[in-house]
């Protein structure tokens, strides 16, 4: 998502940040980067890869590029400096400041290469050929993710946000689109994009501002209440509800409708909407969906939840089950083999998971579709909508912006 330049003063401030001296400004945005700028034409150094494009908003267009004298694919986002009449090359500055905070992330997208020209800067960003998780998000049972696919994934988003909030970072547009994979099949790892709504908070100053997709930001950001990293944890509790059911919780027939959901903490736990959900997959959900932030689970805690921890949990157990029995007479060749038997039967119970996410044909219905249905029928209907951003900020439709 692109969004407006700030409207607030730009008195600075300076934050120490992993041994560099980093210029925030009074919003949030960071000023200084150490990515050099290049200024020769950039079709000399890289070549379209003719295609589909990889998104496209009113502002950024991101398409795929092959560097000439290495012959590796990169995903090119090239962003207009001016929008609305409006000089908004600070806010590409502070995403490439972000993205250089994060480089020791695996989990956050690389850059590799920055260009301007007199009209546009390009960031030259890692190719995820894996695409967005919202495809599988919403694609059919047999296709969509798996709980232990959720769980592995989970785990890797909030090893990427908590890097970001250990930085004082928040990315604030957390969503489906925002995490691509590295590969489709087999599924690969994650990789979080788009830092254009990315602003620092600290302890020295308040951050208030109305930006995020609507529904997927908190309801501090609605009452305009202070922005802090729990603010990004709403968003991945929304995510993981998203990711585990294909249904997306507080969806409203319209954006005043998903606002009120949110503020009232309208979220449905209910057997229908969870089949086949494990109970620590609702706990963990239910430690991030709080209405106050400072009661909500940190990316940290959440690394810790039992949900979240590995099934190698009991190999403690296995390890003294083991000496015991090495200590013990050997049974009888009969014996073992139905313990064996029993053991691998037990083995493929436990790994056994329920597909929950679902969707019903198109990603998108419109008021008329849902004029004249049944409760129970608009409550099926509860699917992927992702309504426009807010008034403040620049739609980015359609497909992902790195």
């Amino acid at each position: 998502m692109i969004p407006e330049c700030p409207r607030s003063p730009e008195t600075r401030n300076h934050t120490r940040c992993q041994g560099a001296e980093l210029t925030q400004t009074r919003s949030g945005l960071l000023s200084e980067i150490k990515t050099p700028i290049k200024t020769e034409p950039f079709n000399e150094h890289y070549s379209l890869i003719p295609g589909k494009e990889l998104g496209r908003g009113k502002f950024a267009v991101v398409k795929k590029y092959v560097e000439k004298h290495t012959g590796k694919e990169y995903a090119a986002k090239f962003m207009r400096k001016r929008r609305k009449g409006q000089d908004c090359r600070l806010e590409i500055i502070n995403e490439i400041a972000v993205l250089e905070l994060a480089t020791a992330s695996p989990w956050v997208i690389n850059l590799h290469d920055v260009y301007e020209t007199a009209s546009e800067m390009i960031l030259v960003l890692e190719y995820a050929a894996g695409g967005e998780i919202f495809d599988q998000c919403v694609a059919e049972r047999e296709e969509a993710f798996k709980e232990g696919d959720v769980k592995r994934l989970m785990r890797q988003i909030l090893e990427g946000v908590a890097f970001l909030h250990s930085s004082d970072v928040v990315h604030l547009d957390l969503k489906p689109q925002n995490i691509l994979l590295t590969r489709e099949d087999p599924l690969g790892d994650i990789k979080i994009v788009d830092f254009g709504l990315s602003r620092m908070v600290n302890s020295n100053q308040e951050l208030r501002e109305i930006m995020g997709t609507p529904e997927y930001v908190a309801p501090e950001i609605l009452n305009y209440e202070p922005i802090s990293t729990a603010t990004d944890m709403w968003s991945i509790g929304v995510l993981a509800y998203v990711m585990l059911t294909g249904t997306s919780p507080f969806l409203g027939d319209n954006k005043q409708e998903t606002f009120l959901n949110i503020s009232q903490i309208n979220i449905s736990y209910t057997e229908e909407e969870l089949e086949g959900l494990e109970q620590p997959a609702i706990q963990f959900m239910k430690s991030l969906l709080i209405k106050e932030p400072q009661r909500r689970a940190t990316a940290g805690e959440c690394l810790q939840h039992p949900w979240l921890q590995p099934p190698a949990e009991g190999k403690e157990e296995m390890k003294e089950g083991a000496e015991r029995e090495a200590n013990s007479p050997a049974p009888p060749p009969t014996q073992e083999y139905e313990e064996e038997e029993e053991e691998a039967e037990g083995q493929v119970r436990e790994e056994l998971i329920v597909v929950a996410a679902y969707t019903l044909g198109q990603c998108r219905q419109s008021q008329s579709e849902t004029e004249g249905m049944t409760p129970e029928q608009k409550a099926v209907s509860k699917r992927f909508k992702f309504e426009e951003p807010f008034s403040a900020l620049q739609e980015v439709p359609g497909g992902f912006i790195y």
